[in-house]
């Protein structure tokens, strides 16, 4: 009986063993994830900030393009207005011209 005893003892034994070497090394395995996890919210946080200013430099882009589509609206008549004196006074300069070689023509 003893023998029967001692031979389950072993096998318990054994069994401990195994459970702990494997306990062991999922407690390994735990703090290699929890290392790569820590890495990866880092970088997270990286990717996160970076989208966070791109996304203020998208918005002031937009606001600087509004503002200036509403500067050449507001300037388009000005410009238009000055381009059609500078074609009147071409104009005149040109019948002046025309009419200066008829007379000296004449």
């Amino acid at each position: 009986m003893p023998s029967k005893i001692e031979a389950q003892i072993d096998r318990i034994r054994a069994i401990l063993v195994d459970l702990r070497s494997a306990l062991i090394q999922e407690q390994a395995r735990v703090s290699a994830l929890e290392v790569e996890l820590n890495k990866a919210n880092e970088m997270l946080a990286k990717v996160q900030l970076q989208n966070s200013d791109l996304t203020n430099q998208l918005i002031a882009m937009n606001d600087n393009l509004t503002t200036n589509q509403q500067d050449i609206i507001h300037s388009t008549p000005e410009l238009s207005h000055r381009r059609e004196e500078e074609i009147d006074a071409l104009v005149k300069e040109i019948e002046f011209c025309i009419r200066q070689l008829k007379d000296k023509n004449a």
